[in-house]
């Protein structure tokens, strides 16, 4: 009996695997040509995660894999504890051997080709003295990362973090002129790049042509990659994860404006950069046009702000007009609720009242702000008054129609000022208007002829030609200060902080003519905002005269007082004279000779120890007028 009922069991689980064997056939059964395949493989196919629409299939990186059977994880382990050995022991090539064997194992882990490209591009690069060393090592961490949409065709991260590189690594680094000059002519680099944008309808040399024909611009090629992205998204072949849409769609736009910077610190102040910032405005515009995803569920338009703003202040001047009387009725309701002493203040007219009648006014302030809500309920609660005492009194009937279309009103207004919200915090993140202004004004004549004056007085400075450069910063200040008239929000962002390097060069340049820049300079609010130490101006060219016009004249006094000191005596006639006015400002020391020491002033400092520099200039009574301008400006 228990052998039968043994031998059943085994029947029954026999023929259960047999079911669950055909089943996980039937269900992983992998695609082909002709058939579909299984449900896992429709599945991959629909939610586009197969191997082949993911990217490349390896058969090196698959037979890995299926070789390890399922220990990958620990071989993963063991060949990064290995790349870390190499990286400390300074073997770099082991290291980015061991980095492409990781890469092969987790073909589709994205940040597994960020991380290694990040260490060879920013870690490995900076051990070298050697700046074409090092820009080997940054080109070599990008092709590695290059490599990697190979194996995710349609990752838009993977894409926008090879831009970056492109971008800052060329562009921002300290040897950033060094690669800046190497780029355009790395032809074997180009066709790599080119490569890896078969699947694209853009070209490195036609595309992301720079200042010389036919030789790209890194600036550009990160530009080629972002747009790439955004055309991954925009098509559904991709997602962005949980990074910002807002954040994520500026890039195309954003490379142009740093390209047109760029070879416009260079000097490449021409059509090309004008063009490149009037291209970077008009896409900006697009980008504000671009339909976004919020965190809200809404999608939002950066553009709609302004138009949203025009709808908003209509409304509620129409809600103001249509409802004053109902506001004002609440209003007094507020005030009849204030202690007797703030009413009290409230009705002094503002230029009688007392220091704590204002005190009191400026705390009733927000106790009798209005919302609208308070201002529906009011009419609600009059009409109800109305009802109860004649149901159908016309004027309670009137009074409800006017509480439903004012909280109809309310509501469509609260929702517009929430949508305006949500689009200028948006905008704030990536600074829209800034950028929209600064791509506006960079393209007209006027700032292109701005930053030429600058450039070229800077090159006449290092060429120590200190006359043309001072004529060349006072034409360019001329056309700065009505730049910044026109677009005054540009004063205190990022074109301000490179125009303030100019303004500080400026102002050296007239230390070498004994003078200091006006306190009057219109611009001096732009130096001092983007100066870590800034000197106040101690003298003023338009008030007074260079201390070299001044004629050499000595006062009686003075004769008598350098009689009584040695030192004086055997300075110049230039060195112990005084500006008039610091003759009547400073205190003249005693002259007249005390019984001990019949040849010293009592007041007389010990001016033979001190160091010159290290006094201020006000308290050092023997310097001359230049000596103290110079002190100051240091």
């Amino acid at each position: 009996m228990n052998k039968n009922k043994s031998f059943q069991h085994k029947v029954i689980y026999g023929v259960c695997m047999i079911v669950i064997l055909i089943a996980v056939s039937l269900i992983s059964r992998p695609a082909t040509s002709d058939q579909p395949g299984g449900m896992l493989a429709q599945m991959r196919r629909d939610y586009h995660i197969s191997d082949a629409q993911l990217g490349k299939v390896d058969p090196a990186s698959e037979a890995m894999r299926l070789s390890l059977l399922g220990l990958d994880g620990v071989a993963i382990t063991f060949l990064w504890s290995n790349l870390n050995e190499y990286q400390k022991t300074e073997q770099y090539t082991l290291m980015e051997a061991t980095a492409k064997t990781i890469s092969y194992l987790n073909p589709h882990l994205l940040k597994v080709w960020e991380f290694q490209a990040w260490n060879l591009s920013y870690n490995v690069s900076r051990e070298f003295d050697n700046y074409e060393h090092r820009y080997l090592w940054v080109k070599r961490g990008i092709n590695y990362h290059m490599d990697g949409t190979e194996y995710n065709y349609n990752e838009p991260r993977m894409m926008n973090s090879i831009a970056h590189f492109f971008g800052n690594k060329f562009g921002n680094a300290d040897e950033k002129e060094q690669y800046r000059e190497i780029f355009p002519e790395d032809d074997l680099f180009h066709d790599e790049i080119q490569k890896h944008l078969e699947g694209t309808v853009y070209s490195v040399t036609e595309d992301a042509e720079g200042v010389q024909e036919g030789k790209p611009d890194h600036w550009l090629v990160a530009r080629l990659w972002d747009k790439w992205a955004t055309e991954v998204v925009d098509n559904g072949l991709g997602s962005i994860g949980a990074m910002s849409p807002t954040i994520f769609y500026q890039y195309p736009a954003k490379r142009l404006m740093n390209f047109g910077e760029a070879i416009e610190k260079e000097g490449h102040i021409s059509e090309k950069a004008q063009a490149a910032w009037a291209q970077a405005h008009e896409e900006w515009r697009e980008y504000g046009d671009h339909e976004l995803p919020s965190t809200y569920g809404i999608p939002i338009k950066l553009n709609d702000s302004d138009r949203l703003g025009k709808e908003i202040e209509e409304a509620n001047a129409n809600f103001d007009n249509a409802y004053d009387k109902y506001a004002a009725e609440v209003k007094q309701e507020k005030i009849s609720k204030l202690p007797e002493t703030t009413r009290e203040a409230l009705d002094t007219p503002e230029a009688d009242r007392t220091e704590e009648q204002v005190q009191l006014v400026k705390a009733a302030q927000s106790a009798l702000q209005l919302s609208r809500i308070e201002v529906v309920k009011h009419i609600q609660d009059k009409a109800n008054a109305l009802k109860k005492e004649s149901a159908d009194s016309p004027e309670a009937k009137e009074l409800a129609q006017s509480a439903l279309e004012a909280s109809r009103e309310a509501n469509r207004l609260g929702e517009m000022e929430f949508l305006k919200g949500v689009i200028d915090r948006q905008k704030d993140i990536v600074a829209f208007n800034y950028w929209q202004t600064r791509a506006l004004s960079e393209s007209t004549d006027r700032t292109v002829a701005a930053r030429r004056l600058v450039y070229e007085a800077h090159e006449a400075y290092k060429d120590a030609n200190l006359v043309k450069a001072r004529e060349l910063y006072e034409q360019a200040w001329d056309k700065w200060i009505a730049i910044y008239e026109d677009y005054p929000e540009l004063r205190e962002d990022a074109s301000a902080d490179v125009l303030s390097d100019s303004i500080k060069e400026y102002r050296a340049l007239l230390n070498q003519f004994d003078q200091d820049i006006s306190p009057n300079f219109p611009l001096i609010d732009i130096l001092r905002s983007n100066s870590d130490v800034f000197i106040e101006p101690v003298w003023n060219p338009d008030d007074a005269p260079a201390s070299e016009d001044k004629p050499e004249e000595k006062a009686d006094s003075e004769t008598d007082d350098s009689a009584s000191k040695p030192m004086d005596a055997e300075k110049p006639a230039a060195e112990t004279e005084a500006k008039p006015m610091e003759a009547e400002a400073k205190e003249e020391p005693s002259t007249e000779p005390v019984a001990e020491k019949p040849a010293e002033p009592t007041a007389e400092p010990e001016a033979t120890d001190a160091k010159p520099a290290e006094e201020p200039a006000e308290t050092s009574e023997e310097a001359s007028p230049t000596e103290e301008t110079t002190e100051a400006d240091s």
